[in-house]
């Protein structure tokens, strides 16, 4: 009997599905169940995917009308039969070990949640910090801490996290629908804080490919003002998440910082209109759950801080502040070589 299933979302991934595929046609175990999903595409993946469905009688494919990747991975969490569940990208492909090593890790532990580590594809476009978020060590929570979502190389990615499908579905986890993108930060942030035990692996079982032309990220990852605005919608989702599970109380001070890191760092670089268009919507989404009194009285970090009262709750700071600002927040996360060499070389 399949202990894994692998959930392949499907939308016009025609050319790139036999790569995709074939990797799981190369695993070095056969016992596994694979979900394609067809996600309403319009080019000629479904025809490919019948064809794959004949060659290999363990894959099945769920038609559905569009609705999205998170839709999609939802409607292949549904239809899996097996203990476990894990995600592989329809442009991506597994290292031939994957499923093997996915069950092997996941019986041996008994964890609910398994994040493993990836390579890059082509290797020559990974960068800094890609690689190390790809780079998880080897280390076993049985109990949950903010050092998971915060200090672990642990998100932003579902397709190097394999569940089991009992946990999700007794604690009721989905893919967050209806988002543009970012789904994936929804989704770790709700499935670490409700796992008895979480392991994560060095293990690189996964081939990213880093940027696919015509995907929704290439569209969007040269524009700094849409992507921190589609951020304050990714903390709508989980913060919202966090307060019906009585999250939010107990770890307010690091969530706080969460928010500003995530959203308004980089923000706060953009010109007045494109600044104040995010920081406005995150000062309405926080104020909801902290007031300005409240954020007054955490133990935050100096800059973070500053950037809490000034730059998002009073929206007092000056342009020329907030530029003061971020190499303080830099320097604050960073250490004060690092900001040494920025300003030397430009970059971060």
């Amino acid at each position: 009997m399949s202990r894994l299933t692998v959930v392949v979302p499907c939308y016009n991934v025609g050319d790139y599905l036999d790569w995709s595929l074939g990797s799981l046609e190369a695993q070095t175990v056969a016992d596994f169940d694979v979900v394609c999903v067809n996600d309403g595409s319009t080019d000629d993946t479904r025809e490919r995917l019948a064809a794959w469905e004949v060659r290999d009688p363990r894959i099945r494919v769920v038609d559905k009308p569009n609705g999205g990747l998170s839709s999609a991975r939802n409607a292949g969490i549904r239809a899996a039969r097996t203990d476990y569940v894990c995600f592989l990208d329809s442009d991506d492909r597994f290292h031939p070990m994957a499923c093997e090593r996915i069950v092997e890790l996941l019986d041996r532990t008994g964890a609910d949640v398994l994040t493993f580590g990836a390579t890059c594809y082509p290797t020559e476009a990974g960068y800094p910090w890609l690689i190390g978020a790809l780079s998880p060590r080897d280390v076993i929570y049985d109990a949950f801490t903010m050092d998971i979502l915060l200090k672990e190389a642990s998100r932003p990615f579902a397709w190097r996290t394999a569940c089991r499908t009992a946990f999700l579905a007794e604690k009721n986890i989905w893919f967050e629908e209806g988002l543009r993108f970012g789904e994936d930060q929804v989704f770790d942030f709700a499935i670490y804080p409700r796992a008895s035990r979480t392991v994560l692996s060095s293990e690189k079982l996964y081939d990213y490919r880093v940027v696919r032309e015509g995907s929704l990220m290439s569209s969007v990852r040269d524009d700094f003002g849409v992507k921190m605005r589609e951020h304050v919608k990714i903390l709508d989702a989980i913060l919202r998440d966090w307060d019906e599970a009585g999250l939010l109380s107990r770890y307010a001070e690091d969530m706080v910082a969460f928010c500003l890191d995530f959203a308004l760092y980089d923000a706060i670089k953009l010109g007045e209109e494109d600044y104040r268009s995010v920081a406005v919507p995150l000062r309405e989404l926080m104020g909801r759950y902290w007031s300005v009194e409240e954020v007054e009285r955490m133990e935050l970090a100096p800059a973070t801080r500053r950037m809490a009262l000034e730059a998002c709750y009073r929206m007092s700071v000056t342009p020329a502040g907030r530029r003061r600002l971020v190499l303080q927040y830099y320097g604050q996360q960073h250490g004060r070589k690092a900001l040494l060499r920025r300003l030397v070389t430009g970059k971060e």
